[in-house]
């Protein structure tokens, strides 16, 4: 008789999850899981008629396959369950690189699946509402949390705004996990409010730091969005209709890789967050002496309503 496997339960984005490979810096679970994360063999190659493709993944029905090369394979299944096979053996630390993958894109492509609009953002919880910051790799969205977080503001959620609306029409923000990934130069800055969780290191030499302190799992009506700029100076302007919409689509999951399958129903969403949510360019300068400025002009903001 095989061995049955070790399940870990966690809690994330209003869901349980149930999951043979353990992950960190995770909100412990009641163990009744909405998902599934298992371990097995996972073939993209036996897929036919996909209808979308790309360099490292491939979308047909309700599955969503991503492979990543000398890490692994993924498959996602409806929103409910995940499909493993990583390169290395998990107790190999080898294959700690998996992991920042499972809590990034899987997660992100998971939640979409189930309904909710993902944006490539992080966010913070204010006394009224959450403030989001939307950008590419590299623009601050992460760091710009942590500082808010060491001023006392809670982390709602790192690198995966996942969002559904109330019947009324307001945005919810899911909360993630209590964590953020920082670069070394961010650690270095926040490192008396903060510690590295784990070992772990994504591939663009991120670590995973403790966030934890006031996070709450409970949803977050979405208050303001900062879609961040990275330039040489710093600024805020308020942003066209028009600009704005470009800039969430530009900014959401499923522009990236479900492209003509779900753009519709991304679009209509994003037209309904625009509607009910002010969205403002943040020019954001890397100059690490400015970023107290940063913060301290971002906090005026935001507190203005």
């Amino acid at each position: 008789m095989e061995k049955s496997k070790k399940m870990y339960n966690y809690h994330a984005f209003g869901l349980e999850i149930a999951s043979e490979v353990e992950l960190p810096g995770m909100i412990q679970g009641s163990g009744n899981p909405d998902v599934k994360i298992l371990l097995n063999k996972v073939d993209p190659t036996l897929v036919s008629d996909a209808e979308v493709e790309g360099p490292n993944y491939v979308v047909k029905d309700g599955d969503v396959f991503l492979w990543w090369d000398d890490i692994g394979k993924v498959k996602i299944s409806e929103g409910k369950q995940v499909t493993v096979e990583a390169i290395a053996d998990l107790d190999d630390s080898s294959e700690i690189n998996i992991i920042p993958f499972l809590l990034g894109p899987v997660m992100s492509l998971l939640l979409h699946q189930r309904g909710f609009l993902i944006l490539h953002g992080s966010s913070v919880k204010t006394d009224g509402g959450a403030v989001s910051f939307l950008g590419y790799r590299g623009n601050g969205k992460s760091t710009t949390a942590i500082h808010l977080y060491t001023k006392g503001y809670p982390l709602v959620t790192d690198d995966i705004l996942a969002i559904k609306f109330r019947e009324d029409g307001l945005p919810l923000v899911y909360p993630g996990y209590p964590h953020v990934r920082l670069g070394e130069d961010s650690y270095l800055q926040v490192k008396d409010n903060t510690d590295i969780l784990t070992p772990i290191k994504t591939l663009a030499g991120k670590v995973f730091c403790d966030a934890s302190h006031k996070f709450s799992p409970e949803p977050v009506i979405l208050k303001r969005i900062y879609v961040l700029e990275k330039t040489d100076k710093m600024g805020i302007t308020r942003l066209k209709s028009q600009e704005t919409i470009i800039d969430l689509i530009r900014h959401s999951v499923a522009n990236r890789i479900f492209q003509h399958t779900t753009q519709k129903e991304n679009l209509i969403h994003c037209a309904q967050l625009i509607n009910k949510v002010n969205v403002r360019k943040l020019e954001i300068s890397h100059s690490y002496p400015d970023i107290q400025q940063l913060i301290s002009m971002v906090e005026d903001d935001f507190n203005q309503d």
